[in-house]
This record gives structure tokens, sequence and C-alpha cells, in this order.
């Protein structure tokens, strides 16, 4: 029970974060190399356990790498975090796919965006070489990180289990919720997304703005009401007893909780600021 109260608890935080007021961030120097918070190592490990908890194939479909915004986008959300018009930044997103010069080097997130160093080296890395841009992780991958992340077999849902959470239309509202929050998590390269932004952390919405997958008016924002409902949702689906081994085998308490630091810390445009590192 304690272990279910505290999944409540942290769940909750996660979402105040991203209904809260917090000032925008200021545009820093030119050493910074800006990426979606969903990227950043707590986020992306929250998102990947709870999709891989639900369906293993969506899993697989997360960003292998993550790719710096570019710098005028970067700029146009702090001012914008609603989003900014993908005809007006397009071209620079094309720019950097286009780029063929060799890379290297790492970035440092800002301590508020990390993890413990043990998990932080299982989050993806820089992408390389532009075929990378929005790559998914893919099955091996996919299986390789759940099981360094203590995820087993025995507490994935069953078919049946998922489909009671996701439904198959006509869905109820929080279900068309989850739907579409899912297929943001999973715009990678292959998952039929007209524009795949997955390595970036971001999304375009139905109005033709790209804008931070949780930035404040974002799908997913609505999906963490729905979660916070995870508990009801896994009693009447049959799966309390899964939910609970997920609590206890995984570290998703701890990710939940500097998810909240990671979110209170870059709201409202939801980007993270990395600095190079000297490595």
């Amino acid at each position: 029970m304690r272990n279910k109260s505290l999944l409540s608890v942290a769940l909750a935080l996660l979402a105040m974060t991203w209904v809260g007021s917090v000032p925008a961030q200021r545009v820093e120097s030119g050493h910074t190399v800006p990426f979606g918070v969903p990227l950043a190592p707590p986020i992306y490990f929250v998102n990947f356990i709870f999709l891989y908890f639900a369906n293993p194939a969506t899993a697989a479909l997360m960003p292998a790498y993550r790719v710096p915004i570019p710098e005028l986008v970067y700029r146009c959300l702090l001012q914008n975090p609603d989003g900014c018009p993908y005809d007006k930044v397009a071209r620079f997103f094309q720019r950097q796919a286009n780029d063929r010069v060799s890379r290297g080097g790492d970035t440092v997130y800002p301590h508020y965006c990390q993890t413990t160093p043990r998990w932080q080296s299982l989050a993806p890395p820089i992408y390389q070489d532009p075929e990378q841009i929005n790559e998914p992780l893919g099955p091996d991958r996919a299986f390789q990180l759940a099981q360094a992340l203590g995820i087993d077999h025995s507490m994935i849902l069953s078919p049946a289990e998922y489909s009671c959470v996701m439904g198959v239309p006509p869905r109820t509202p929080d279900q068309e919720i989850l739907y579409a929050c899912f297929i943001d998590f999973t715009a990678s390269k292959g998952n039929g997304v007209v524009v795949p932004f997955s390595s970036y952390g971001l999304n375009l919405n139905e109005q033709g703005n790209v804008l931070s997958l949780c930035a404040p008016h974002a799908p997913c924002l609505e999906a963490n009401r729905v979660f916070q409902q995870l508990n009801a949702i896994a009693a009447t689906c049959g799966f309390t007893n899964k939910l609970d081994q997920l609590v206890r085998q995984t570290p998703v308490l701890q990710f939940i909780a500097e998810g909240h630091e990671c979110q209170t810390n870059t709201a409202p445009a939801c980007i993270a600021p990395t600095t190079r590192s000297d490595r």
C-alpha cells in the first residue's frame, strides 16, 4: 500500500509541475546546447518505463538519440512556449538534417535535470549522423534498456489489460488523451507521423505549431491528469499486482521526483539548457 500511495503522490507532483506558473528561462550564452526536456534522463526514463510496462512495441518507438533544438527555434520557444509556427521554423530543422559535419563530445544537463550516474549513462546519446535523427530504439535496444531498469516480463500488461487501458474507437475522453500522448512520445521514423520530432522532445500540434511535449498546452499535459488515476485504472483492468511490482522493482519513483525538479526549473517552455562537456 505504501508503494501505491507514493506513486500517487509522485505523479501528482509531476502534474503540478506542468500546470504551475514559472517564469520563462532566459536565453543563455552561445555555449548552451538546448534539448527538449522529454530527452532529459529522468523524464525519458519515466516515459520509457510506463510505455514498456504498457506495451513493449510502443516503447521501442521512443527515440534512440537526442538532437539539439536549433538555436533560433530555441529562442522562439522561450518567448512563445505555446509553440512557434512550423512553416516559419521548418528550414532550421532541415538545415540541421542536411549538416554532414562530424560532431563529437557530449553535453551536460543542469543538475536539476540529471539522475544518478548509474542511470545517467543509459539515456539517449547525442546523434552523430543525420540518419540518427528521430531513429527509434527498436525492439532489441528497448529490451536491453528495460532489463537494465528492472522491468521483467512478468510485470508487462497482457493484451487484454493494455486494451482495457487504451480502449478502441470510440474511446473515452481519458483513453483518447493517453492514445494521443503515446503517439507524441513515440513520433519517431516509421511511426506514421507526417513530421517526426521524437529526438527533439517536441510535438507538432493540430494548429501547425512546434512546441515541447511538456509545454503548457501540449497534449501530454492532460495525460498527467489521467496518470494520477493509475491506481484506479489498475484496479479496474486487473493489473494492481503488476503495478505494485513495477513500483518496487524499478527506479520509477526516483525518476518521477527528479523529473518534477527538472520540469519545475525549465517551465514553461520545457527546454533544458545543457552545456558542452570537456570530454
